[in-house]
């Protein structure tokens, strides 16, 4: 153009444009925000075979790589065509992904069924028995205390009055509404294993075309974006895979060993219901903080219906294996992956947990570490705009920045 000297206000104006409407975008969610959420959680249920699809995808990415690389190099010496070297890869890497997937499915279903219905009808077994020796060991401690005694015996007959009322007003009024959700629960659970089938079609689309939608990306961007902004972008794009992938693999892989290493002590000490429990264990692992609370509360009550001596000792086992996972297996596994600090990690599983559930305290301390890793990065080039350091410490104990020489006058503190 000869002519630019609108030009600023051009993109002054689309600027000021954009920020109002995202502005007005921010607004609607906070004031919304319970829509949005159902809003949100209803295309994730729509979309939820796409989404198992993607993160099996994600998940058997490295193997599916690894195997693809392997059999180009021997079928090479095999068939003289390229095009074939690469269908027979691909087309093995993918079914032995596919068997994988399967094989650890249906060996996690057959490990955990059968001993969940053995727990299951042990517990149902038990439950009168153990109850009614929970039931004379506090009877036999209230006996020394009159006090208590008195204290207990009217808790124990106001809870059996609210009991029955809540049984003869709330339960048989709605006995329909509860063989209704039953029968959602069921329907639910089928529609889990249909998403699971979709995923796994979805998971072997994926493995084979993300070198193209790959690709495709790149394209947009360097094609939408100058070239400074697109190598930026997917900079930031590997980035973000690369914390998500060491991250969650790493958080499954540690939760693997700790459940393990919870089967074998519970083995050893004669625990009862070892492999249900270290499954519960292993799983609420996965989850960060809390996880390992979430797991041992309801494992330590199972216990305790049993004994409550090994309930005791089961608690005190999970602390002591908690504490090695947090300081040693944990950090061997994962490293300096997110590179935030214990408030942040809390805060993180705090939010996301709070907006998402139990998947947003998953992903929630991956997604705050590029959060803060982009914010990082553009303090920093603010910092050097004004030829300001960069070093945190630098500010640790500032007062103020002298505006003519820059000069930082600290505190005495």
């Amino acid at each position: 153009m000869k002519d630019d000297k609108y030009a600023h206000y051009i993109y002054t104006g689309i600027t000021a444009g954009c920020v109002i409407g995202v502005s007005i975008i921010i607004y609607f969610i906070f004031r919304e925000f319970s829509v949005v959420q159902s809003m949100v959680a209803k295309i994730f249920s729509i979309l939820s075979p796409i989404l198992y699809g993607a993160v099996m995808a994600f998940l058997m990415s490295p193997v599916y790589n690894k195997l693809n690389e392997k059999m180009s190099v021997f079928f090479k010496k095999i068939f003289k065509k390229q095009k074939m070297v690469f269908t027979v890869s691909k087309t093995i890497s993918t079914v032995v992904c596919v068997f994988l997937v399967i094989l650890i499915v249906f060996s996690l279903i057959m490990m955990l069924i059968p001993q969940l219905i053995i727990s299951v009808k042990e517990m149902a077994a038990s439950m009168p028995k153990n109850l009614e020796n929970l039931y004379a060991a506090i009877e036999k401690a209230a006996k020394d205390n009159p006090d208590l005694e008195s204290f207990i015996l009217d808790n124990y007959y106001a809870m059996i009055e609210r009991f029955n009322s809540f049984i003869a007003s709330s339960v048989l009024p709605n006995i329909n509404k509860y063989i209704w959700n039953f029968s959602s629960g069921i329907i639910s659970v089928v529609k889990i294993i249909f998403s699971f089938i979709i995923g796994i079609m979805v998971m072997i689309y994926l493995l084979n075309i993300k070198s193209s939608l790959a690709a495709q990306g790149k394209k947009m961007a360097y094609a939408f974006l100058s070239l400074n902004a697109a190598n930026r972008l997917i900079s930031e794009v590997r980035y973000i895979k690369a914390v998500f992938s060491q991250f969650i693999v790493g958080k499954i892989i540690d939760s693997v060993i700790i459940g393990i290493i919870n089967y074998i002590a519970m083995s050893i000490f004669k625990m009862p219901y070892a492999l249900l429990i270290s499954a519960i264990v292993g799983v609420t692992n996965v989850i960060p903080f809390f996880g390992p609370f979430i797991g041992a509360i309801p494992s330590a009550f199972i216990i305790l219906l049993i004994s409550p001596i090994q309930s005791l000792q089961f608690s005190v086992w999970i602390l002591i294996l908690q504490q090695v996972d947090g300081n040693i297996i944990g950090p061997k596994i994962l490293g300096q992956t997110t590179g935030l600090s214990s408030f942040w990690i809390l805060f993180s599983i705090i939010l996301f947990g709070g907006l998402f559930g139990v998947l947003g305290m998953i992903i929630g301390v991956p997604t705050l570490a590029v959060v803060y890793r982009f914010l990082s990065g553009k303090t920093n080039e603010a910092l050097i705009k004004k030829e300001l350091p960069q070093d945190t410490m630098e500010y640790w104990n500032l007062e103020y920045i002298n505006e003519k020489n820059k000069e930082f006058i600290n505190s005495d503190k």
